[in-house]
């Protein structure tokens, strides 16, 4: 795994996001009659994906400064 991929709790909320926009759409358009109705929590949905994704990407980029000024600490 390279260190650019997602993180594999990351890749495995993904299935369970898809099935849940599916469920929110399905449900709009069959019960509710009105797509839009779904697409605002779905879109919600993807917005907390990707906000979550990017707090991760933080976190790395923040230990990985942290790892080499603890190096760089070193070799001085």
């Amino acid at each position: 795994m390279s260190d650019r991929s997602p993180s594999p709790n990351s890749q495995r909320w993904l299935p369970v996001i898809a099935l849940l926009a599916v469920l929110i759409i399905g449900y709009a358009v069959v019960i509710a009659g009105q797509i839009l109705l779904g697409l605002l929590p779905v879109l919600g949905l993807v917005f907390l994906y990707f906000l979550w994704r990017f707090v991760v990407a933080v976190e790395r980029i923040a230990d990985a400064h942290q790892r080499l000024a603890a190096h760089r600490e070193r070799q001085e």
